[in-house]
């Protein structure tokens, strides 16, 4: 007598792995797609930066040949020369960076939302009331808000050096912020001699001579590129 094979035994287990799989895959690849539109939606919402009177784009644009020293790159680090810039200040005028070469620069990168640049404002209006008169240029880059956000700002911290806007970010991905704030210190050869990443901080000294005799962090690196003097 030969036996009967009985029904064959399921595993639903068996079945759900596959199946579970699937799931995973899809998930990860719907995921990928979320990310991809994502960022090409950040990408096309950028506002278009404009272009100057002149016909120029706002936004980096190349160094002048004229401006070239030899031997130097451009780039935003310390002993290269400063990437050159076109953007629209607040009252409507240009601020185009190689158009200060023979004078020192501060260059500032900051915005309303950064609660550090805020408090740190006010040292570069004190530094530039101070030693504007040296031949001092400082510039104010807003990173990415409209006039109307930031123009509130400098009425209120007495920001009477240019502020300009950096409508897209490109500035600021030139110089390859990775946060606010960031400072650059740029000698009348336009060569970068620092860069101070985050806020200075407020000098406390504990007494009135102490501070009279002590200079900040922000005067220090200033007085370095004063004392740096251009080709002429």
């Amino acid at each position: 007598m030969t036996d009967t094979p009985g029904p064959l035994e399921s595993h639903p287990n068996d079945a759900a792995k596959p199946r579970g799989d699937g799931l995973r895959r899809t998930a990860v690849a719907l995921l990928v797609i979320g990310v991809i539109v994502a960022a090409i939606w950040w990408l096309e919402s950028r506002e278009d930066p404009g272009v100057s009177p002149g016909g120029e784009r706002y936004g980096p644009i190349a160094l002048p040949a004229t401006l070239n020293t030899a031997g130097l790159k451009v780039a935003p680090e310390q002993d290269a020369l400063a990437p050159d810039f076109l953007v629209e200040s607040l009252d409507g005028s240009e601020v185009r960076l190689s158009g200060y070469r023979g004078q020192p620069v501060v260059l500032n990168f900051w915005a309303t939302w950064c609660a550090p640049c805020r408090k740190e404002i006010p040292q570069f209006v004190d530094a530039y009331q101070r030693f504007r008169g040296d031949g001092l240029v400082v510039i104010g880059v807003n990173l990415q808000e409209g006039k109307s956000i930031a123009r509130g700002y400098v009425e209120d911290y007495g920001m009477q050096f240019p502020v300009a806007i950096d409508v897209d970010g490109e500035v600021g991905d030139a110089y390859r912020l990775l946060g606010l704030p960031v400072t650059y210190f740029i000698d009348g050869e336009g060569v970068v001699r620092g860069v101070f990443t985050g806020p200075f901080e407020e000098r406390a000294g504990d007494t009135e001579v102490r501070g009279a005799i002590e200079q900040s962090e922000l005067e220090q690196r200033i007085a370095g590129i004063l004392t740096t003097e251009a080709t002429p």
